[in-house]
């Protein structure tokens, strides 16, 4: 079927979908809300690896950031920060395109949204254990941006099972919106 035309009045669309106009809004504001939960992540980062660079803890002389285990987390946030930043980045700026935001490539949207909220979410915790029991002050902002972080993985309808669902029928090239969920 090559190098065939079909003059316009023969030619048959697709149906609208009723996800179609939900996908094309999702579209434009998921890069947003993924920005959003990676600096979050990234003022964590910052707030805790500061913290562990002036803090001693007795019999030490040394401040924390010297211990091996604070390193490797230190390394792992950073890794997963500069991933997500990446395809947050990749993804955001196919997006700007005008062709892009009419058909939405919903693949590497909702790829990029539960990579950057899971991420987002990591990276506060990883904070969390290299400060320690002094996260959970309300003194410290990491207790805030532990809590606020975690509004990342329920944001709907890109998160979590449902958008792993998504992802998962998509790549066997299931439409998204077949009901019943399991069919």
């Amino acid at each position: 079927w090559d190098n065939v035309f079909v003059p316009e009045e023969s030619a048959r669309p697709r149906p609208v979908r009723s996800w179609d106009t939900t996908l094309k809004i999702f579209s434009s504001w998921v890069p947003s809300t993924n920005a959003c939960y990676l600096g979050l992540a990234q003022a964590a980062r910052d707030w805790a690896i500061n913290w562990a660079r002036e803090r001693t803890q007795l019999p030490f002389d040394r401040p924390m950031s010297h211990y091996p285990g604070n390193q490797f987390l230190a390394a792992e946030m950073e890794i997963g920060l500069r991933a997500a930043r990446a395809m947050l980045l990749q993804t955001a700026t196919a997006l700007s395109e005008l062709a892009v935001r009419t058909e939405p490539p919903i693949m590497d949207i909702i790829a990029c949204h539960q990579f950057v909220m899971e991420t987002a979410v990591s990276v506060v915790d990883k904070a969390m254990r290299l400060v320690g029991g002094a996260a959970l002050f309300r003194s410290a902002p990491l207790e805030q941006r532990y809590r606020d972080v975690r509004a990342a993985i329920i944001h709907q309808p890109f998160a979590g099972h449902d958008g792993l669902g998504w992802l998962g029928k998509l790549a066997f090239g299931i439409p998204h919106d077949i009901m019943p969920r399991w069919v």
